[in-house]
């Protein structure tokens, strides 16, 4: 919205329908350069959000920050510039001056170009498959974004055709994050039962897939006896840690929370002690790197079965590997 005023704004102005003077120009100008920069550094975060199931909170938030800096400096050396020599950026005629254009695209460009290579790597990964259809829409931003601005520029500047495009971009970040609110458990971020059922659903090479089962040890006790919230802080960590495990591997794996304090990866490999053996290493990573003391063991207890890929089949080899995890734990 702010976008679809800014150029609105702009429009009127060049037109003279609002007064064309030296402030007004230079004003919409900037105003312009600064919301396309934010919009397109928000274009790559949710991109980065989307194809990265995997990213922390603290991953997300050190992204976030090192991203805003091109766009602060962009905004305090325009506004300064602007201040101190608007005659540098306007011609006799009141139009802005190439070098202008360049700084209102190059962040912009930046931005947009990097997430379509980034999401074209990842959606040659055999194990991005499933989210096939977001990668090839986010790939979609920079030709369309290309096309569209091509188009106001040779046919027609006052028509808002960016900005169409701009819509639909943010039309589909909306419906993406709806779809995500159903399909994704709001505690640990992971995926729920919901896309677990569409993910048996889907057509996939089934040779060597394992179920793995993880329960947090003594999950219940933590619970009563540090409170609810401890608990839930527990449970994070341990996505957490799933999360990491599986950024290390390149082959295909679904993790969700399957319910309470167990959660499920389905995995295509030879070998899932390997699997287990570096979720089990992540987690004492997360463990040792957590912030504040922590005055209870966290610890968790895996089980895995075979699985070939038949929906019928599905919940025998969870019970076999949900009985692998309770023999490991009893165990511990």
């Amino acid at each position: 919205m702010a976008y679809f005023v800014s150029d609105a704004a702009w429009a009127l102005v060049n037109d003279n329908i609002i007064p064309k003077n030296m402030f007004t120009v230079l004003a919409v100008n900037y105003s312009n350069a600064v919301i396309a920069a934010i919009l397109f550094y928000s274009c790559f975060i949710y991109a980065e959000m989307s194809t990265r199931p995997e990213m922390t909170r603290a991953q997300i938030e050190n992204l976030q920050v090192k991203l805003r800096i091109p766009v602060l400096v962009e905004m305090a050396l325009l506004l300064i510039s602007f201040a101190m020599s608007p005659d540098f950026w306007l011609d006799k005629d009141l139009e802005p001056c190439p070098l202008y254009y360049f700084i209102l695209s190059f962040i912009p460009c930046i931005y947009i170009m990097t997430v379509t290579i980034r999401c074209l790597y990842r959606g040659l990964k055999p194990h991005n498959r499933m989210h096939l259809k977001t990668y090839l829409i986010v790939m979609s931003y920079t030709p369309g974004c290309l096309v569209a601005a091509g188009a106001q520029i040779f046919f027609s500047l006052t028509t808002p055709i960016f900005c169409f495009w701009c819509t639909l971009i943010i039309l589909f970040v909306y419906l993406n994050s709806q779809n995500r609110l159903i399909s994704t458990d709001p505690l640990t971020g992971l995926n729920n039962r919901n896309q677990l059922r569409r993910f048996l659903q889907l057509k996939r090479d089934f040779e060597n897939m394992y179920i793995i089962m993880v329960d947090v040890d003594h999950f219940k006790k933590i619970n009563d006896t540090y409170g609810h919230i401890e608990g839930d802080r527990a449970l994070m960590l341990v996505s957490s840690a799933l999360k990491k495990a599986c950024s290390f591997f390149d082959i295909s794996i679904f993790l969700c929370r399957y319910g309470g304090d167990e959660f499920m990866l389905i995995v295509q490999t030879e070998t899932p002690q390997d699997v287990i053996k570096q979720v089990r290493e992540c987690l004492k990573e997360e463990i040792a790197n957590r912030e504040g003391s922590m005055n209870y063991t966290i610890a968790a207890s895996m089980g895995y079965a075979h699985w070939d890929g038949d929906i019928t089949t599905f919940r025998d080899c969870v019970a076999i590997a949900d009985k692998k995890m309770y023999e490991a734990k009893h165990l511990n």
